[in-house]
């Protein structure tokens, strides 16, 4: 009876092994061509911990096949620090040369769906609070809906914010808005409804920033429930069918709004860019990995715990980025707590003139 429990034991370890290294090799195969490591992807994290689980219960039974669990996160242990550090710096004395931005998605600050309490006014009042505290140099919001009795436009240019550029939401148009302290000395629309890049000047440094909100997934309620049955193990063919085809139309969209918008962006750029907002995809995802063999993570270069962003009805997730090019430098990087939406804001400063490296 023992052995044939560890066999079994040993199988499900072994599924759960191959599962996980397939779900990192999403960076290196395009989901136009490999769309279920793309899938699988999403995965990732859950099946990190799965495997410590496993490796936790061999050790337990006093066997040696915790090493297989063990061997598998070795080799691919690059994953881990994108989604978990230790250290690193929440806040800098600002200078003159350092430039603290914000991205956010601010759900119109309704927080969680089921949240009754919360109004797009009060969630509003709280995240002028928060901006009275955090003083971001910039501001790259998202679903960032204008109505109610806050006036936001009025409200950010009595703080200072006298440069906008973007549209706030309503009905017929998706809300993506830059806000800065500093003069925009120029503006460009890529697309109108998810991204768009300003060029500010900060003493006498220009930076590039890129205000992104890419595809949505865009699931109702159908979807969701999809979800949670597949988390407790149940199987409905159509439903998941459908939920399915929805993620593989998504994944495929990021791909070619990296591939055709984003890099050759980041390629032409003369001046140090930068690339704030929703990705809708985590650190194990195609986009991801593409876009950081090109530019920096100011979560792996400075976070601290658990990088989730995302805390809605889905399984957490760190799906909102603050990417930048190697010629500037990230001094901090923190993620505010904050019940005002069903994302967390997270804020980067960073040094527009660092020092030279050394060759």
């Amino acid at each position: 009876m023992k052995k044939f429990f560890r066999y079994i034991l040993l199988t499900l370890n072994l599924v759960f092994v191959v599962t996980m290294l397939f779900s990192t090799l999403s960076g290196a195969l395009p989901p136009s061509s490999f769309i279920w490591v793309s899938i699988f992807s999403y995965g990732y994290f859950l099946l990190l911990l799965a495997n410590i689980v496993f490796i936790i219960i061999w050790l337990c039974l006093s066997r040696w096949e915790f090493l297989i669990s063990v061997a598998a996160i070795v080799l691919r242990f690059s994953f881990v620090p994108l989604f978990f550090q230790v250290g690193g710096t929440t806040e800098v004395e600002p200078t003159e040369n350092t430039l603290k931005v914000m991205a956010f998605n601010t759900h119109s600050f309704t927080g969680l769906d089921n949240d009754t309490l919360m109004t797009r006014d009060s969630g509003a009042v709280l995240f002028l609070r928060m901006l009275d505290e955090e003083r971001p140099d910039v501001m790259c919001l998202q679903e960032c809906y204008e109505g109610g009795k806050v006036h936001l436009l009025d409200s950010f240019e009595a703080r200072g914010y006298k440069y906008h550029f973007g549209v706030h939401g309503d009905n017929s148009r998706t809300p993506l808005v830059l806000y800065s302290l500093y003069p925009l000395v120029r503006v460009s629309t890529m697309d109108q409804v998810s991204k768009f890049h300003v060029d500010l000047n900060k003493n006498g440094h220009e930076v590039r920033i890129c205000c992104v909100h890419l595809d949505s997934y865009q699931l109702d309620e159908s979807d969701l429930k999809s979800l949670e049955q597949l988390s407790h193990a149940q199987y409905d063919d159509t439903s998941t069918h459908k939920l399915l085809g929805k993620l593989k139309e998504t994944v495929r969209c990021h791909e070619q709004e990296w591939r055709e918008e984003l890099l050759p962006l980041v390629e032409s750029s003369r001046i140090p860019i930068i690339i704030a907002g929703d990705f809708n995809d985590t650190p194990a995802s195609y986009i991801y990995q593409r876009a950081t063999k090109v530019l920096k993570d100011p979560f792996v270069e400075q976070g601290r715990g658990f990088g989730t962003t995302y805390h809605g009805p889905f399984p957490a997730f760190r799906i909102d980025y603050i990417l930048h090019s190697d010629d500037i430098e990230a001094l901090s990087y923190r993620r505010l707590k904050t019940n005002i939406s069903d994302h967390y804001p997270v804020v980067v400063q960073f040094n527009l003139a660092p020092e030279p490296k050394e060759e």
